[in-house]
């Protein structure tokens, strides 16, 4: 098992991109991807929630450096 779930982190991060990009169907796949690794068990809820949170940083960090570091 891993901390945090790689799963979670770039399902979460392609979400919040595609977000920006108007596409709003990416969050429920990616709620599934999530819910999915504690379903079957590989892992923990703070694995996901963490990874989630890494994914949507990341994300948005990326997003507002390629925008030149403004919103």
């Amino acid at each position: 098992h891993s901390f945090p779930s790689s799963h979670a982190t770039s399902a979460t991060a392609a979400a919040v991109v595609f977000g920006a990009l108007g596409v709003r169907a990416a969050w429920p796949l990616a709620a599934a991807v999530c819910a999915s690794r504690l379903v079957v068990g590989v892992h923990y809820p703070t694995d996901v929630a963490a990874g989630a949170a890494l994914g949507a940083l990341t994300a948005r960090l990326g997003a507002d450096w390629m925008r030149g570091g403004t919103r």
